[in-house]
């Protein structure tokens, strides 16, 4: 999939409408790694290159970014990027360190395009949203094996979940739990242990607690696993990729999910910050990425033009998208952080 991403970027970007010349020689934005961070470098900055002249740095990494920001800040150093992609604890994080400049909107007009259940989830006065995705679950050969999150734990089959970060399982295991409507249970310390019983229920048919993307091939290949929870965007990428695999996807129709905030950190080059992000939100770009990524784009207008395989999948109205989403709170969880964190470890490394 991601060597036909710059033949797509070559194809629309003769199309795209507006430029001129740019204010800056360069900027640097981070973004997460692996295939997103291809997509993203690929379709996204190699399309703003084109129309403006102006070379984009993509800094691609999972961890260790914020870390970075922080580091430069307390040194009096320049910020290591420009502009930077961020969720949940991380964006919390950066925010409340200072570490962030506040968006000026009106710089930014396109974001009256972005769904208001992304704007007004959490506030984006320091980052306009700019993609977003759910858990699905991948399987090889005919058969998903389980298609809704409680069949993981009565399925006869080894199955796979993310252990690298506690908050996606334990929404599941929130899901799964009848102790409070939805996921409540996350969000009250005196249902954590009905919460963490079911966790231990579902590590029971977890065979292996993966750390990152990488793992879940290597499991699925390995025999390891028969299928396993995994972002929906990445493993339609991963599974383009793959073109000989018999692997495939299955979305449940609740999930936990995610989305990004694209903020300008405390940089000197501030208004082409705001300048990228508004191309990033517009309409053809934003399809673009969804076309090559399989992301829930933030522009509302791309819902009647989703990739082929994501028509009936993805929601095309702002009720329907705030039902399909199950996003951890980071402000409402950050006083259990360590407890949850602690408490998911003990049980995915027994």
């Amino acid at each position: 999939m991601l060597g036909a991403v710059g033949g797509s970027v070559a194809a629309f970007a003769g199309c795209l409408s507006g430029g001129g010349g740019s204010g800056a020689d360069s900027l640097t934005v981070s973004v997460y790694g692996g295939a997103y961070g291809n997509v993203f470098e690929e379709t996204v900055a190699a399309a703003y290159e084109e129309e403006t002249g102006t070379t984009v740095n993509v800094s691609k990494a999972w961890s260790n970014r914020v870390s970075k920001l922080r580091s430069a800040s307390q040194g009096d150093g320049d910020p290591p990027y420009d502009l930077i992609g961020l969720s949940g604890f991380n964006y919390l994080t950066a925010r409340n360190e200072e570490l962030l400049t506040p968006v000026r909107y009106e710089n930014v007009p396109n974001a009256e395009m972005v769904w208001p259940f992304f704007r007004e989830y959490r506030t984006d006065e320091y980052g306009v949203p700019g993609e977003g995705g759910v858990l699905g679950i991948v399987y090889k050969d005919d058969s998903p094996h389980a298609t809704t999150w409680s069949e993981f734990m009565e399925v006869d089959a080894p199955a796979g979940m993310n252990g690298g970060y506690w908050k996606n399982p334990l929404l599941i295991a929130a899901l799964l739990t009848d102790e409070a409507e939805g996921v409540g249970e996350i969000y009250d310390p005196s249902m954590h242990d009905a919460m963490f019983s079911t966790l231990e229920q579902l590590s029971e048919n977890i065979a292996t607690w993966y750390r990152g993307g990488a793992d879940v091939w290597s499991a699925l290949g390995g025999g390891t696993i028969d299928y396993g929870a995994f972002y929906y965007a990445s493993g339609l990428a991963g599974i383009d990729s793959r073109p000989d695999s018999n692997y495939q996807m299955v979305l449940p129709e609740t999930s936990p999910g995610y989305f990004t905030n694209f903020c300008v950190t405390n940089t000197d080059k501030r208004d082409e910050a705001e300048r990228f992000l508004d191309f990033m939100l517009r309409t053809d770009i934003q399809t673009a990425w969804n076309q090559n990524g399989y992301y829930v784009p933030a522009n509302q207008n791309v819902a009647g033009d989703y990739a082929e395989r994501l028509q009936g999948v993805y929601p095309e109205s702002n009720d329907e998208m705030e039902s399909f989403f199950i996003i951890g709170n980071a402000e409402e969880l950050s006083p259990y952080q360590s407890d949850l964190s602690d408490r998911f470890t003990e049980i995915t490394t027994q």
